[in-house]
């Protein structure tokens, strides 16, 4: 099960092209105005995934034109 669950993830990652993906992150970075880079690691929605350089993974999800912190 577990091992679907990450082929359907990278299956979705996999469909954006690298234009959308380079915006989304884009988004993500200057809204919230990080200073390390991200890796997208899955969307669902306007729920997205990242994995910082750091190691952590957080998710952030879009309202509007802003990317709010998940609680």
């Amino acid at each position: 099960m577990c091992i679907l669950y990450i082929i359907i993830i990278q299956q979705r990652i996999l469909e954006m092209t690298p234009e959308e993906e380079k915006e989304i992150i884009e988004g993500i970075m200057k809204r919230r105005g990080l200073p390390y880079s991200i890796e997208l690691i899955d969307v669902q929605g306007d729920k997205f995934t990242v994995r910082n350089n750091f190691g952590s993974t957080i998710v952030y999800i879009k309202k509007g034109d802003n990317f709010i912190l998940e609680e």
